[in-house]
């Protein structure tokens, strides 16, 4: 970077800079859509916009073209302020695939806890064959506060494939009229990856807890979740694979208890690793629903929160084709709803003794 574009970033401008290191300043004071239009000014041959320190108004939504970033100076210095109500922040529905766009270093804000709201990251069905969805998308370290939506939605129609995101934390967002904070709604979306995902959410708007993770297809890998405050049920799964190694669960004012932290469903093929209930309480820590089958979940919950019945709740008839596994006590299992499949396998003591 120049010391001239700099210079620009100092005085509260956005940079971008194209492929060829052409450079153009847009002063934010000056537009209502700013990062838009910095963003057109790259959209031939891509490159990366350069957001100042403090604040910077967008009307919204920002939709990205491909082969271009979005930077800032870190999460709580630059900040990305949607100021229109019931509008999206980012929004991918370009005919063209918006193909290997990054997000990186500041925070996505909404427009208030006291307003209503689109969603923070929305993937909207543009009506192409799926071959042309986003992919390569990346999150680098991004901060999502005062959001009364779903803050990370893909909708049904479209599976953004091959994204990768290190960071992702979601304050005093209130997702407690919708689904989830993070929602994929598509049946479609391969090898996408989460390295930490942080959810501290809020009751203002709704009165209810906010779940995290809605899931109906797709291919999902997730480090670690953690979450406090009005957080609900942690992950509900159905028809695509997922696999979780930590889930850390740390509520405060609960507005009620889940029924159960990971409820999961037909058709899909999950794992879970590691589950602490570390505040409050949950009334079973594995839901196993109609048609679930190909889990394989580690227990029991360690943490200071409490379990009210017990780890597993078997609620449903199981795929007799598709064996589940839990790692644990045969106590640690209810079986409330099934029709005697025996298709969950409950290793309590197997294998040969050592050590």
């Amino acid at each position: 970077m120049s010391a001239s574009a700099a210079k620009s970033l100092t005085r509260g401008r956005i940079v971008a800079i194209g492929r060829d290191l052409d450079t153009t300043v847009i002063n934010p004071t000056e537009s209502e859509t700013p990062v838009q239009d910095a963003l057109d000014t790259i959209a031939d041959a891509g490159g990366r916009i350069y957001l100042p320190p403090g604040i910077v108004r967008d009307r919204g939504p920002v939709r990205p073209h491909p082969n271009t970033g979005i930077y800032g100076f870190g999460m709580n210095v630059s900040v990305l302020k949607i100021t229109q109500p019931n509008t999206d922040g980012i929004r991918f529905d370009r005919s063209q695939r918006a193909n290997r766009v990054q997000l990186d270093g500041f925070e996505l804000r909404g427009p208030g806890s006291d307003a209503a709201s689109g969603v923070a990251i929305h993937f909207r069905d543009n009506g192409t064959d799926p071959v042309s969805d986003p992919a390569d998308f990346t999150i680098g370290r991004l901060y999502c506060w005062a959001w009364n939506n779903t803050v990370y939605r893909v909708d049904e129609g479209v599976g953004p494939f091959q994204c990768r995101h290190d960071f992702l934390r979601m304050d005093d967002c209130d997702a407690g009229d919708a689904e989830a904070l993070i929602e994929w709604r598509s049946t479609y979306g391969p090898a996408n990856w989460f390295g930490t995902i942080v959810a501290y959410p809020s009751a203002t708007q709704s009165g209810t807890n906010s779940d995290l993770l809605y899931q109906r297809g797709g291919e999902l890998s997730i480090g670690d979740i953690t979450t406090g405050t009005t957080t609900g049920r942690l992950v509900d799964t159905q028809n695509g694979r997922l696999h979780v190694g930590r889930l850390h669960y740390e509520p405060v004012g609960q507005r009620t208890v889940p029924q159960s932290l990971v409820r999961i469903g037909r058709n899909g093929a999950t794992r879970f690793d590691d589950v602490l209930v570390d505040s409050e309480a949950v009334q079973y820590v594995y839901e196993l629903g109609e048609g679930a089958g190909n889990a394989v979940l580690f227990g029991p919950a360690g943490g200071r929160g409490t379990v009210r019945r017990n780890v597993v709740n078997v609620s449903g008839q199981l795929d007799a084709d598709r064996s589940s596994w839990y790692f644990g006590r045969v106590a640690d299992v209810d079986v409330t709803g099934s029709s005697g499949t025996g298709s969950l396998r409950v290793m309590g003591t197997a294998g040969q003794g050592r050590g």
